[in-house]
């Protein structure tokens, strides 16, 4: 590989990109139950309307065609109810799951240990519908405890009492127009911590999920140590005026380059431990990590986004602003990049709005899916759940959902760019590291 600048030292990240991406999906991970995908009662017409655009809009952007689908149940093919057990399953098959654990069943094939299970199969033989659980990755440790399940309902009413459903909206009689426009409702406080008010399953999804987002977001010391630029450089030595020679802007790009192939290892573990992910195909599993790289980075930039200096935090704790990072061969698109970032500080977007934008970005669809309708139905999942948190979340922002959405937007023109400036900077630089040419899908 040639190596990028014209110094002696060889660049160290050919050492850290041996593994290939289909070498770094590893068939592990933890997973835990998620949400019903039936939660209209979260939105009014209106702002359901607009979400619907917008993941429309989204999806067109992406591959064309009708969006429209239907939830079927992994096990069986049913018409699935929701996201059980880690799986979308129907509510017979979750039934059968819980029974069978909680009872500790035991069945036999009668017919060779291999039925295909369908709706008429499923009566038929519980062996091979128990393993086909299993293999589509229904876990046992989804299961609450009988006291625990007492519990929840018994928080669940109480949320009810607390929080009682809104009277329906009065309409003209004879007529679908609204009534007279109310006066505003008061302001009320913000919500101390919105989790409380959620559903146990969309509060454990959201939980874990901002715990391997933190878990996956810096790379480890004995990672960083193998980096071929001093971990000491910081904002002041960074700047334009510092240092305007080719040399250091060789070894911006060198460290950015070195970064982002450990952030890249980050974020193929972070995808691993999204509930559903596993599941799918493994050339989905690719296709995936390969179609949200640049939305995912971005997204991760805009985590590291410091509006006080102005600046991106890489995981090693340097710092670099605009003028730093176009030395590094970012060019104009350190521009777009700081934009878009600055904005979403504005929004004040916290840790499980990153992580649950992340996962639907990920799971967004994408040209050469296998099974796209099955991504649609584990995105559906993420965007219920952000539906369910911001609305509790952000009482008096009532379109803020749409805004979060209108992000995947912005997202998909960036990642364009940003396909442009990795071809720009392939050409400029002589070669890039092998793992970063497949991630990001680069070639020659």
């Amino acid at each position: 590989m040639t190596s990028v600048g014209d110094g002696d030292d060889p660049l160290l990240i050919s050492d850290l990109s041996d593994l290939d991406i289909t070498g770094l999906i590893g068939m592990g991970g933890e997973y835990l139950e998620g949400i019903d995908t039936e939660n209209d009662e979260l939105l009014d017409e209106g702002e359901a309307l607009t979400i619907k655009e917008e993941l429309t809009k989204v999806s067109s952007q992406r591959k064309g065609g009708d969006t429209s689908w239907k939830e079927l149940c992994v096990i069986c093919g049913d018409r699935a109810s929701g996201f059980h057990y880690n799986a979308f399953s129907c509510e017979g098959c979750k039934g059968f799951f819980r029974r069978s654990i909680t009872r500790n069943a035991s069945y036999v094939c009668k017919f060779g240990g291999n039925c295909e299970m369908d709706m008429w199969m499923r009566r038929k033989c519980q062996a091979c519908r128990l393993r086909r659980c299993r293999e589509v990755g229904m876990r046992e440790e989804c299961l609450l405890p009988e006291s625990q399940c007492k519990e929840r309902d018994a928080r669940r009413r109480a949320r009810r009492r607390q929080h009682p459903a809104p009277p329906p909206k009065t309409r003209s009689s004879g007529s679908f127009s609204e009534s007279s426009p109310q006066p505003p409702t008061p302001p009320t406080l913000a919500v101390e911590n919105p989790l409380e008010l959620l559903e146990p399953a969309e509060r454990q999804m959201i939980e874990k999920l901002v715990a391997y987002q933190d878990q996956y977001e810096i790379p480890s010391e004995e990672a960083i140590s193998t980096l071929s630029l001093s971990t000491n450089l910081r904002l002041s030595e960074t700047s334009s005026s510092s240092y305007p020679s080719l040399d250091v802007s060789n070894a911006v790009f060198r460290h950015m380059a070195e970064m982002t192939i450990l952030v890249t290892h980050l974020v193929i573990e972070f995808a691993k431990h999204l509930p559903g992910f596993l599941v799918l195909d493994k050339d989905d599993q690719i296709v995936l990590l390969k179609g949200s790289a640049s939305e995912v980075m971005m997204l991760r930039t805009a985590r590291r986004y410091d509006p006080s200096s102005d600046s991106v935090i890489f995981g090693d704790g340097t710092a670099f602003n605009c003028d730093a990072l176009r030395n590094g061969g970012l060019q104009d698109y350190v521009d777009d990049m700081f934009d878009f970032a600055r904005r979403m500080s504005l929004l004040e977007v916290d840790n499980a709005e990153y992580g649950l934008l992340t996962a639907i970005s990920i799971f967004s669809a994408r040209p050469g899916l296998r099974d796209a309708k099955q991504v649609e139905q584990l995105q559906q999942v993420y965007v219920d759940t952000l539906q369910a948190y911001t609305k509790v979340r952000r009482t008096q922002q009532k379109n803020f959902l749409a805004k979060l959405l209108l992000k995947l937007v912005d997202l998909t023109t960036l990642s364009s760019k940003h396909s442009k400036l990795l071809k720009d900077l392939q050409i400029e630089k002589g070669s890039l590291p092998p793992l970063l040419n497949e991630y990001f899908d680069i070639f020659d």
